[in-house]
Order: structure tokens, then sequence, then C-alpha cells
């Protein structure tokens, strides 16, 4: 191949294999004839010398197929930096090695013969759902599957969410959950759907993860059920999403308890496409996250003043949907799905692996993503999370301009350049609604901290393990204790404490014969051909144009 020398095949039967150049004039041949004691050939003749035209010679090798090029990629299909090798990373590796020049088609087969290889095929993946499933929820205490199959046996739906995540979530994570949903790019497509929380740390966390046929009501629903019984009742449950119409009917009908809101930036991005002007979408997005009715009030005037189709198309959405500040539950600092989006990202180009491997990838990453946080949140040396502090920070940055006068032994008036507002720190709350919104401290609620007096410093806060003296002689609120306990350390510290152990490889799982029995076949719809689509699939909403 190197040499770009092609052979065919001139007899080959029980007993003999000849081969020869395809250039008839050539000189180079090899004859193998089979021993009699055994099953091998042994080579009687060979001529490894070409006397092949200059001219003949082209870099199109017909001994280059897709079986063998697969074979030479497989063990090379993981890159260094975690994603999987593409059909253009095969012919730029062919022609560099070999210097062979292939059409987009055969790497692309290449590559799905070399997937079957190095993490076996869709049919086997299917067939090996249940027994995964079962070691997965023995491994790791707590997780909860499901899966489900038509009366013939056809695959439907698969759910999964791990003990460690279901755990972390419920003792340590806001009750905000961001769900999408996206397509798969594997030999029998289908949708993927995720729910996401989002740690004290601002680091993604995964909850729950569904495969289905599409994202239709039936689908949602079913993924729906399958978090509610992981989960169980939570109170003062958010969700967002975007504004597909079956995610909005299965949380009406399955968390009719839950808040639903939509992402506002999917919103603004509608906007945006519906308008042709991103003014418009900038106006709503900042209305979107104003704190307190007066802000929110002013950018919605602006928006009328400026597009009155877009203002009347952001009042017809609701804005209980979409703005912080009518939202009848909190949404903390959680205004997007981006959470979710940047799952799917992670997960770009292991979305064309069979079903299991996709399953166990994810597992995978999940257990390093718990190792590595739970180590970093350890050596963190603030009591606050490193985002948190950060946040803090800049806020302790701007307090310190702000004029503080008492009220009361808990409530406190702040001015800073002409404003005023007035911050209570025993109820945690303040005027511009940030304190109470985002249980952290806003920088008025810091600056009335740093001016209390150590009387009421004492009142309010506990004594710490030093002498109550040197606390009052600070003359300093700690900062943490107006935080609530999502944003500490020892709270992430706690979400990552339980590790996500391995399921071994499966020629080692010990298996009940009524699950190994059980016949899982592949699902009725097929990927379409052509190249799977790369970005978020359009919704009606967004095709919906008025100039």
């Amino acid at each position: 191949m190197r040499k770009n020398f092609e052979w065919k095949v001139k007899r080959s039967n029980k007993t003999t294999l000849h081969l020869v150049c395809i250039i008839d004039d050539c000189t180079w041949k090899l004859r193998a004839v089979r021993r009699e004691e055994g099953t091998y050939f042994q080579v009687r003749s060979f001529v490894n010398e070409h006397t092949c035209p200059l001219e003949e010679i082209h870099r199109r090798h017909r001994q280059a197929s897709a079986v063998t090029i697969a074979e030479v990629v497989a063990p090379r299909l993981q890159q260094a930096d975690g994603r999987l090798m593409r059909p253009k990373d095969i012919i730029a590796d062919m022609k560099t090695m070999y210097g062979i020049q292939i059409m987009y088609s055969k790497a692309h087969d290449a590559l799905q013969y070399a997937l079957s290889l190095t993490y076996g095929t869709h049919e086997e993946s299917f067939q090996l759902l249940p027994s995964f499933a079962y070691v997965l929820e023995q491994q790791n205490p707590g997780t909860i599957t499901d899966l489900q199959c038509a009366d013939d046996g056809k695959f439907l739906y698969f759910f999964m969410s791990l003990g460690s995540s279901i755990r972390g979530f419920r003792r340590c994570m806001r009750p905000v959950i961001a769900v999408d949903g996206t397509h798969l790019k594997g030999r029998f497509g289908g949708t993927m759907f995720v729910a996401t929380a989002q740690d004290g740390n601002e680091q993604v966390y995964p909850i729950a993860f569904g495969y289905g046929d599409s994202e239709n009501n039936l689908s949602w629903e079913w993924f729906l059920e399958c978090l509610r019984g992981a989960l169980g009742h939570i109170d003062d449950l958010v969700f967002i999403s975007d504004r597909h119409a079956s995610i909005e009917a299965g949380i009406s009908k399955v968390f009719p308890y839950a808040t639903h809101t939509i992402c506002c930036w999917h919103f603004g991005e509608n906007m945006k496409k519906r308008f042709h002007r991103k003014d418009v979408a900038d106006i709503m997005d900042n209305a979107a996250r104003s704190y307190c009715e007066i802000q929110y009030d002013r950018h919605m005037e602006e928006l009328r003043r400026l597009h009155k189709g877009a203002y009347d198309y952001a009042i017809d959405a609701g804005p209980h949907k979409w703005s912080r500040v009518h939202c009848p539950q909190r949404r903390y600092r959680l205004m997007t799905t981006n959470v979710a989006e940047c799952i799917n990202s992670c997960l770009k180009f292991a979305r064309q692996l069979p079903l299991m491997t996709l399953a166990e990838f994810i597992r995978n990453m999940l257990q390093k993503w718990f190792h590595d946080r739970h180590t970093n949140a350890r050596s963190m040396r603030h009591r606050l999370t490193d985002a948190a502090h950060l946040v803090i920070l800049k806020r302790v940055e701007k307090c310190g301009y702000m004029t503080v006068n008492a009220v009361d032994w808990n409530i406190f008036s702040v001015r800073h350049k002409g404003k005023q507002w007035t911050v209570d720190l025993a109820r945690k709350t303040c005027t511009c609604n940030k304190f109470q919104m985002d249980f952290l401290p806003c920088s008025h609620a810091l600056a009335a901290a740093r001016y209390m007096t150590p009387s009421i410093y004492c009142f309010i806060v506990p004594k710490r393990e030093s002498n109550c003296v040197h606390c009052c002689r600070e003359r300093n609120v700690d900062f943490t204790s107006l935080c609530a306990d999502y944003y500490k350390r020892e709270t992430l510290i706690d979400a990552y404490s339980v590790p996500i152990m391995p399921v071994g490889h499966p020629s080692s799982w010990v298996v009940p014969s009524d699950i190994t029995s059980r016949v899982v076949l592949n699902p009725r719809a097929k990927r379409q051909s052509g190249r799977p689509m790369e970005g978020r699939h359009v919704s009606r909403e967004d095709n919906h144009t008025v100039v």
C-alpha cells in the first residue's frame, strides 16, 4: 500500500491461492498451497519485485478496503482530546501513512466498521442493555434504570439515573432542573433526554439520562415519570427548558406542583429570528434577568417603544415563564438551559456509539467528574465554593463605596449614587431582591454586615471557636453565614462524596438467567439517510418569521 502497488487474485480455492499484480506484464506474484496435515497454507513461490510502468501507479488502492482501513484505525479511534475519530481524520491519516487518497464514503464505512470492532454492534448493544442495567444497579446502590420494549421485543425506551447523582441532588443542589433533548447519530437514530442541575461551584451536575425514538408527548412523559420516580417529591421545584410543547405538556402532567420556566437565551434567539432584530432580544434578556419590578418595567417600556410586535410577543409568551422577577419560585442564578447544553456538547462524538456503549461512556465520564470534583472541593481554601467566593469578592469591592445607616437591630438603610435600599440581615432580604432570590448576599447586604455593631453581631451570628471579644473587635459579620448551604464547601464535598463505581467488561458480569434471557431487538425507527444534523433542531417557533 505504501508503494502503491496493487494485486489481484488469479486463483483461489480450498487448496491453492495464486496472487498476481494487476498489471499483466508485471513479474510480481505469490503462490501458496495448503498443507495436507493442517489448515495452513505454505508459500511455494514469491517474486517480490514489481516491473510495473510508473504511469500505471495511482493513488487509489484496491486493497485499501473499508474493512482493512478499519482494522488500521481501530486502535486510534479515541483521540487525545477525548473525541472520536471522524471520516476526515481517517482520510488524512491514510494519506499521511500510506499515501492513499480515499473517498469520504469509504472513510465513513471504515469508521462504522471500526466502531463495531471496538465497541460492538448496535444489535449486540441492545441485547446487552438488561444485563448492563442489572450490573449498574448492583455496583451503584440507589441507581434507577428502566427499560421498555414493545410486545414484539423491539426497543422503545431506556432510563438511567445513578444513585450518587440522585443522593447529591436531593441533599446538596438547588431545586432547579434543566431538561433538554438531543438527537443520536448512530445507526438507528433516536433522541437522548437529559436532566441536569448546577452545583454550588457553578458546575454541571447530571441527574438522569433517557433514550427514546424522538421528542414527542409519549417519550417526554415517560422520561419525566422515570425522573419523578427517581427523585421523589421536591419542594419548590423549578424546571427550565426550551419552548418544546411536549416538555411543557409532560411537566404539567407529571409534576403539577413544579414550576415550568423557559430558557431566556432560547427565547431571545427566537425573538431575534422572528423579528430580524438583535436589539429587541437584548432588551428582552435584560428584562428577563431583572431582579425587581422597577427594572423589569423600565426594560419592557423600552421594548414597547422600540418594537410593539416584540413587546406583544413577550407578553403573550407569559412573563412568569421567562422573567426572573415574575417567576412563582426561585430560579436562583439559573436563567438558561446551558447546563443541559453542556452535557450534549460533552457527548457530541459519543452519540454515534451503540446505546449500551453510550450509557457506559456517560457512566465513565461521571465517574471521573465525581472523583476530580471531590478532590478539588477538598482542596478549596475558603468556606465557600470557588465560584461563590468570587461572586462575594466582587460584591465586597462595591460595598466599600456605600453609606450605611442603622434602622433597627437587623435592618439597615444603604445608599449609593443617589439610590437607597433596605437590608434585613435577620430575614436575609434586600429591596434589590438579589439577596432573597439567589440566597447569596448582595453588595448592599455585605455593606450592612460590615457596619454591624458588636452587640448586634453577637445576637445574629453564632459565636465562633475564638472568644467573643475577639469577634467583636473585628466588627465584621462572617459573610459565609449569610450564604445558603448550597454555596458552601462542605456541601460541595458532600455532593460528590459517593463515588461512581465501574461495571467492568461484559465477560465478567454475573447476571441471573431471567435477565440475560430477555430479548431486546432493534427499534423500528432508523436514522434518516445522509449526514446527521450537527446543530440544534429548529422548532416551529423558530421557523415562524415576521418582517
